[in-house]
């Protein structure tokens, strides 16, 4: 019997290693100047005053002592701040044992985080734009934890020493499941084949890594991928800056695994992507209905110097909404910028930012759904956004942040692309996915579900409906008040001002309303027409349709939860909810879908209950 090759470490077990020391001086720069501008921003008002005043002549003071002031403040600020960063070094170290990794950290609380190899989940690393700058980043290692899941933060580590880290943290996983995590061999010659001298050291070896420092050999790799084709002209532009890996990047450093697909985005996807993405839309509405309003106000003054005001505030504000929307869409450009999604042995991985750059991954057998969405424009157009949905982390060092939000849409594996093209990039990415349930599949819902649709979408639970109630409610108690004579008015005019102000407030009320309810019954005939649920021996499908879409296709071992809900009314019409629950986000997910059939609820339940082999 052929005895089987020994797993090869480029890490030594048991050795503590220490972070890059860009630690030391970088994040005390940035914290700093974050400080300084923070302070800047918020005192502005106090700022100009101050200027005034020195105009004015009211302060007499010296220019340069105040520069020299400042610039004092600075270094010993930098100063303090790089003296408890340097502390925060020399006490901060990770280990790699033989069944767990280990992240030390504290000065004077002292902590240590570990996570066995065995739960390793995915090993993902994201450089901010100074962080890109040098060639460091930050590695997370995420864990399956359940909602009680946490994950590993280390900073500052070289481009090619988290590089190293991901490809030596599956290699263990890896031992450990195979039972050979006892017969590691430390820098074994797979890469370079020939002897080499360490420029650092002096020592010989003819492992990819020095034995002593851990220096790469000088020598390219040839498994290294081939260059990457540029899917779109920003990709071919950028060439240079989505490959460059800053001062102390290193040399790459690829996986054992080849790439088995790959995919980026085209020209017209990274522009749709841009040009469609929620966040800068909703700034730019947010700041320009915000001047709107401020501006409402102002002409309610009902003189020259308001009119004169409003009429020059019309054109600012819409070019400062417009900028803001510019502004917002060039920072998506720039996020998806060199965008690539690949299938790398059992893991499918995603990269993106030009700029900063994110590189985020997960294991097949860690998938909990595949979602597909639809927003209004999207669907208008035919496309949609496909991502994963996966067990996320809030970070050890970051345990008062909740990214629950942020992580509810996974990993995004194409943020824009053609609702014929899904199958395609699924049957790629994830293969063993073959036999789930496709979009055009499933069972409708019942007839008796579009008049609920109407009712609960049109009435119960329509806000802009209630609030229009609240508002007209509040008009009428005005009104009453005005007409008793309970509310006095100075003049004719003033009181004819009211009258118009109030009216004009009321039909606009009235027509924002109605054009949303309108929106809502147009949603809830989508919804009930072309909703639907299908299951087959090892999938979930779940399809809720409307002026958006959401598909949530589940593997059934997936699911920690099954089940069932109704309502009085539902009862009544023999109509109940399905209802799945996954691990995905920091917490979990349910995906469901409302008004199905009680047989067909009945059905599902039976169809949950755990298996026996035959």
């Amino acid at each position: 019997m052929e005895q089987q090759k020994p797993y090869v470490a480029t890490f030594e077990t048991g050795r503590h290693y220490q972070v890059h020391k860009s630690y030391i001086w970088v994040g005390p720069i940035v914290a700093v100047f974050a400080m300084a501008f923070l302070t800047l921003v918020n005192g502005i008002q106090g700022w100009i005053e101050l200027a005034k005043a020195i105009q004015a002549g009211d302060i007499h003071v010296n220019p340069l002592l105040v520069i020299g002031l400042i610039v004092l403040g600075l270094i010993v600020l930098i100063g303090l701040f790089i003296g408890l960063y340097a502390l925060a070094w020399r006490n901060m170290s990770y280990v790699f044992d033989e069944r767990e990794f280990s992240f030390y950290s504290g000065i004077i609380t002292k902590r240590r985080v570990h996570v066995p190899y065995a739960r390793v989940q995915s090993v993902n690393h994201r450089a901010s734009l100074i962080q890109r700058l040098f060639g460091v980043c930050t590695v997370t290692i995420d864990s399956a934890g359940g909602s009680a899941n946490k994950g590993v933060r280390v900073p500052y580590l070289q481009l090619e020493t988290a590089e190293r880290m991901r490809v030596e943290l599956f290699m263990r996983k890896a031992a450990v499941a195979a039972g050979m995590e006892t017969s590691l061999q430390f820098g074994s010659a797979q890469r370079p084949s020939t002897q080499w001298t360490c420029p650092h050291c002096g020592t010989q070896n003819t492992a990819r890594f020095c034995v002593e420092c851990g220096v790469a050999a000088p020598v390219a790799a040839p498994q290294a991928a081939a260059p990457q084709k540029a899917h779109n002209m920003l990709d071919g532009a950028a060439g240079i800056v989505g490959d460059w890996r800053g001062i102390y990047g290193g040399e790459a450093v690829f996986g054992e695994e080849p790439v088995t697909y790959e995919h980026g985005l085209t020209n017209h996807e990274l522009l749709l992507t841009t040009i469609s993405h929620d966040t800068p839309i909703a700034v730019a509405l947010t700041v320009g209905l915000t001047f709107v309003i401020m501006m409402a106000f102002v002409l309610l003054v009902q003189d020259e110097v308001a009119r004169t005001i409003a009429l020059f505030a019309f054109p600012i504000i819409v070019g400062i909404t417009l900028a803001t929307w510019v502004f917002g869409m060039v920072g998506v450009l720039l996020s998806y910028g060199n965008f690539r999604t690949r299938r790398r042995g059992s893991r499918i991985e995603v990269e993106r930012g030009l700029l900063a750059r994110e590189s985020s991954g997960i294991d097949i057998e860690r998938v909990q759904s595949v979602e597909i969405r639809q927003s209004f424009i999207r669907r208008l157009i035919g496309y949609c956004e496909v991502s994963l949905g996966r067990i996320d982390a809030a970070g050890e060092q970051n345990k008062g942040n909740n990214n629950s939000k942020a992580n509810t849409k996974g990993l995004v594996v194409h943020p824009f692309v053609k609702v014929d093209r899904v199958d395609e990039i699924i049957d790629g990415l994830a293969p063993e996915l073959a036999d789930r349930p496709r979009r055009t599949d499933g069972t409708p819902l019942p007839k008796q579900a579009f008049r609920r649709a109407l009712l609960r979408r049109c009435l119960w639970y329509n806000w802009a409906l209630w609030i229009a109630v609240f508002l007209l409610v509040c008009w009428g108690i005005l009104a009453a008040m005005t007409n008793s004579g309970v509310v006095h008015f100075a003049s004719a005019a003033s009181r004819a001002q009211y009258d118009a102000f109030m009216t004009g407030s009321l039909i606009l009320v009235v027509a924002i309303c109605a054009v949303i309810t309108v929106g809502k019954g147009v949603g809830a005939v989508l919804w009930a027409r072309h909703s639907h649920y299908a299951w087959n021996r090892n999938y979930l499908l779940l399809h809720n349709d409307g002026l958006s879409t959401a598909d949530s296709i589940i593997p059934r071992k997936k699911i920690q939860a099954g089940t069932t809900r109704s309502n009085p009314f539902q009862r009544r019409l023999s109509l109940v909810t399905l209802q799945a629950v996954t691990a995905a986000g920091t917490r979990s997910t349910v995906a469901k879908l409302v008004d199905v059939p009680a047989e067909a609820g009945a059905a599902y339940l039976d169809w949950i209950k755990p298996r026996t082999s035959s």
